[in-house]
């Protein structure tokens, strides 16, 4: 039996709350370029009576607000976001950050802790789920996995579990708790892209030192120019008409959806043209903007993902349109070979499927 008479979900508090939507809202429009595309079902489905678990792939801190911000500024309601426990250390932050509408995941490194801490992750969502709230989380737990592992991470499948498990047990749970209203859930594919990262190159320092961002202090950097910030919202999945996958099959297609998802950037061009330029040590300038044009050559099926240049555009002039606010991207030099790696390998994707 299936009891959800009690919503154990932590309230915002209303002063608290202000103060960072205020922010949220003040950096979005004035320190950040934010580009956006929002798919034409989101509307539609959520004056029907829907609740959506939005997920993501993890590139910054900074798409933890900056989406959330960009839902808001469109009207839809703001979700619940699920934040890694060691995000945010001690519990007086842990608290305060509750209270403007972040839940905590336990990061766990023991596979006793991890299996505990998926089952209430999956708890969680079930209960933001039943009593209508949305939710955005980045099912894959780290936004260093590029930088780790030179690709995009898979999915843990907690949260999807709950999804599935709602929409096959609906009949039994509206049945036990009479006040519930029947929903139709989806996933919400969604994606972020930067003409700069903030935090690139912590994220590429082999350090076992606690990274700078785990730490709430550290949100006073977001109040920075960031560049062009590409939002993508995706086409909702339904997950009635998925029920027949498990929860890892799940997963890995709204894994898939995110990664469609993916824009082209200058930055990433570039970035892979300078590694292709890359011999014995030195980079061979003279070879870049050929490799710039082979490599837009290679994309060009995915031209629709192309932001910030065309395939028209001269090489010169995209490698002038990166992002001059930072020292990184003024110079191309050897010594930045790691930050331009991370940069790649963000749409490194894309070249692999054009070799299938």
């Amino acid at each position: 039996m299936y009891d959800f008479s009690s919503k154990k979900i932590d309230k915002r508090n209303k002063l608290i709350y202000s103060i960072a939507k205020f922010f949220a809202i003040w950096g979005y429009k004035h320190l950040a370029k934010p580009h956006e595309e929002i798919h034409d079902d989101l509307k539609k489905l959520k004056d029907k009576n829907s609740v959506f678990l939005y997920t993501g792939l993890h590139k910054s801190l900074w798409e933890t607000t900056g989406v959330i911000t960009s839902l808001h500024l469109n009207d839809f309601p703001i979700p619940f976001v699920g934040m890694g426990d060691n995000l945010v250390r001690g519990k007086f932050f842990q608290n305060l950050v509750k209270k403007t509408g972040v839940f905590l995941i336990k990061r766990a490194n023991v596979r006793r802790d991890i299996v505990k801490s998926a089952e209430s992750l999956k708890k969680t969502i079930l209960n933001f789920i039943i009593h209508n709230t949305d939710i955005l989380i980045f099912p894959e737990g780290t936004r260093k996995n590029i930088s780790r592992k030179g690709k995009y991470g898979d999915f843990f499948p907690a949260a999807f579990e709950a999804m599935l498990e709602y929409e096959r047990n609906k009949k039994e749970i509206l049945k036990s708790n009479k006040k519930l209203l029947d929903l139709q859930i989806y996933i919400v594919p969604f994606n972020v892209d930067y003409s700069k990262i903030r935090e690139d190159a912590e994220i590429i320092k082999e350090s076992k030192n606690t990274p700078q961002t785990l730490h709430i202090i550290d949100s006073f950097k977001m109040l920075k120019n960031l560049g062009d910030i590409y939002i993508t919202i995706g086409k909702p999945i339904s997950v009635s008409a998925n029920i027949e996958k498990n929860r890892k099959e799940l997963a890995k297609y709204t894994r898939e959806k995110c990664l469609d998802l993916v824009k082209i950037l200058p930055i990433n061009i570039v970035s892979r043209s300078i590694l292709d330029s890359y011999n014995n040590g030195k980079i061979e300038y003279k070879k870049l903007p050929y490799n710039i044009s082979k490599n837009i050559k290679k994309l060009e099926i995915y031209k629709d993902r192309f932001k910030g240049f065309s395939i028209k555009d001269k090489p010169q002039n995209i490698i002038n349109s990166l992002n001059r606010n930072e020292i990184k991207l003024k110079k191309i030099d050897v010594s930045n070979l790691a930050v331009y790696e991370l940069y790649s390998n963000y749409i490194s994707h894309y070249f692999e499927k054009k070799k299938e």
